[in-house]
């Protein structure tokens, strides 16, 4: 059965696709939740409007990411955080740390969930953060934690 999905479905598809599905799936679950329409001519042409406006939204984003990336390349990023004498932290560097230092330093508003940190940063010293912007536009900034004057 061909249906245009009113929401992305993972695994299927996103807002707007042309999906062919069994017609089990589309009647006792697409269907009723309202996460898919039947491809119907009129509907075929809304589809088409909406991956249109998709693929611009999605060009404007990209446009973001590079900006972002050029502005943000080779960053060099300081937190100050009070540390023991070992010159560990009492406290990891969490994310939302990382957004703000990001934000004071380009002026960017990044998201939490865009940073990427392979391990916690517990420690003073050099660690390179990955920033995700979309599923294939990231970049690594250097994080730089250095110990709080008092």
């Amino acid at each position: 059965m061909k249906l245009i999905l009113n929401s992305d479905v993972k695994s299927l598809g996103r807002k707007g696709d042309v999906v062919e599905v069994a017609k089990g799936y589309a009647r006792n679950y697409l269907l009723p939740k309202k996460l898919a329409i039947v491809a119907t001519s009129n509907n075929l042409e809304f589809a088409q409007k909406l991956q249109e406006k998709r693929q611009q939204q999605a060009q404007v984003n990209n446009e973001l990411a590079e900006s972002i990336i050029t502005a943000l390349a080779d960053a060099h990023i300081v937190i100050s955080q009070t540390t023991t004498d070992e010159g560990t932290l009492y406290a990891s560097i969490s994310n939302l740390q990382i957004v703000e230092a990001v934000e004071t330093f380009s002026g960017f508003k990044l998201e939490e969930e865009q940073i990427s940190v392979e391990n916690q940063v517990k420690e003073i010293g050099l660690h390179t953060i990955k920033v995700v912007l979309g599923p294939d536009t990231n970049f690594d900034i250097t994080l730089e934690v250095v110990p709080e004057t008092k």
